[in-house]
């Protein structure tokens, strides 16, 4: 490497611990990546070892550096997964818990016992009372995990998003925060004032004081001294707002990021936060000024760990071969991929996966194709819902993540939609959206930063064949969610 400056972007996923270096004028240079699957101890249960996941990224940034050289790294940006919250005592270092992550559903019982109601907290948080937010996984450590409740009756009891356990274990313990975009998902932040909400606290049973400090997504966050380097860490955020902010988002636009699961984001704007029942409303990524927009965002809880699930029940593929496998599908079964239950707008989570339509002659294909139109309507259904309540789905629709590669999902989700869509050719909108917010926090020309061109993708169906389409598949969707449990 020569004497480059480089943001280093940290991406702390579902299933991968990643360190990307990104140049002055906003290419990727370098990367290291490392696998780390949750473990699934039981039906819907999903967890990590808290310090199985911080070598995971600490060894993949540490690699990073030594390619590139400590020295030229300019800033740290930090990003993760959202609802996944860690638990950990602040004297010793080590986790009181396991870390239970966003798709973890145990809490169920602590979700239902909260004394308050669902539009009370929809008012305040922008979400639901639901097992898949922090609050109630962090109720249910608090009952049911020696360490979490020694830590708390010593006072040294830490709680916070993925992003804020890195933050601390690389300032060694000398920054405890978090931003909006990922306070938020612990279920128990005032959006208007970007504070800790006591009321919230004191029904979940969670002390304000074992909460991080809020900060803007772009801001002080510490350093990190590495080989006697000192790298300033300058932003932090959730990784779909991340993404929303690499592709710059603008109000009454729409984005789809489809990853392990699947988000319908649309920008209502920064005058005030928009509630729309059925929704969550999120916040943007800020910056220094901590300013923000409202997003109504719609979760598809399985988008590509369906086709992992179909593997795991022995229709056996590659990834890569998906696209050809839905190319050669001639009956695609009818699937609700509802693993995890229902996100919007049904918000439901009793709800499991269902199928319908199975031939003699059905095949893998058939499967496959079946599981992406499955997504593709579950998209449809929150756009659908979005433009009954006046927030319209319109061209061009941005689009980015994995899935977005498989040309037959892209083309089947315009047609749904009946609307154009832009699939981003820039594979790592995350890192490059926190990437971004560094570049602004250190004095960086990030405007410059240019977008590959999108690939534009026009519905080829007919909008009457498109809506009778989707009925169809209301009608089963309505079909599944009646069957006994």
């Amino acid at each position: 490497m020569t004497d480059e400056k480089f943001i280093v972007a940290l991406d702390q996923g579902t299933s991968s611990s990643r360190a990307l270096a990104v140049a002055a004028d906003g290419t990727v240079r370098a990367m290291k990546s490392a696998p780390l699957a949750p473990s699934r101890p039981g039906d819907g249960l999903s967890e990590y070892d808290a310090q199985i996941l911080a070598d995971s990224q600490l060894g993949v940034l540490n690699d990073l550096l030594d390619e590139i050289g400590p020295q030229n790294a300019a800033a740290l940006a930090v990003t993760s997964q959202r609802s996944t919250v860690v638990l950990w005592d602040r004297q010793t270092g080590r986790a009181a818990a396991p870390v239970l992550t966003w798709e973890d559903g145990r809490a169920v019982e602590e979700a239902r016992r909260a004394e308050v109601f669902q539009e009370e907290i929809h008012a305040v948080t922008g979400l639901y009372k639901t097992p898949y937010f922090s609050a109630p996984k962090i109720a249910w450590c608090l009952a049911h995990m020696p360490g979490a409740k020694e830590a708390l009756k010593a006072g040294n009891l830490l709680v916070g998003p993925v992003a804020s356990y890195l933050i601390w274990k690389l300032t060694q313990g000398k920054t405890f925060a978090a931003d909006p975009t990922l306070a938020q998902r612990m279920l128990l932040l005032d959006i208007r004032t970007k504070t800790w909400s006591e009321e919230l606290c004191r029904a979940f049973g969670v002390p304000s004081a074992c909460l991080p400090e809020i900060r803007p997504s772009a801001a002080d966050y510490g350093a990190y001294d590495y080989k006697g380097v000192r790298i300033p860490i300058a932003a932090c955020a959730g990784d779909q707002q991340a993404s929303v902010a690499f592709t710059d988002l603008r109000p009454g636009q729409t984005c789809i990021n489809y990853g392990t699961g699947a988000f319908l984001l649309h920008n209502a704007g920064a005058a005030a936060p928009v509630f729309l029942p059925g929704m969550l409303t999120s916040l943007s990524a800020s910056g220094a000024d901590g300013a923000c927009d409202y997003l109504l965002e719609g979760p598809v809880n399985a988008a590509g760990s369906v086709f992992q699930w179909l593997n795991a029940q022995g229709i056996t593929f590659d990834h890569r071969e998906i696209d050809a496998l839905c190319g050669e599908a001639k009956n695609p079964v009818w699937f609700l991929p509802a693993l995890g239950g229902l996100g919007a707008p049904y918000w439901d989570y009793s709800v499991t996966p269902a199928f319908a339509g199975l031939f003699p002659r059905t095949r893998r294909a058939d499967w496959v194709a079946g599981a992406a139109r499955g997504v593709a309507f579950l998209l449809a259904d929150i756009a659908a819902y979005l433009r009954a309540g006046g927030y319209p789905v319109s061209s061009p629709v941005r689009v980015s993540g994995g899935l977005s590669r498989v040309s037959y999902l892209m083309r089947f989700q315009a047609d749904l939609l009946q609307a154009e869509l832009w699939v981003a050719q820039e594979a790592e909108s995350t890192v490059l959206g926190a990437a971004r917010l560094t570049a602004r926090q250190i004095g960086w020309n990030a405007g410059a930063w240019k977008e590959a061109a999108a690939e534009r993708v026009l519905p080829a169906l007919d909008g009457a064949k498109a809506a009778d389409l989707h009925q169809r598949w209301q009608a089963f969707a309505g079909w599944c969610k009646a069957r006994p449990s």
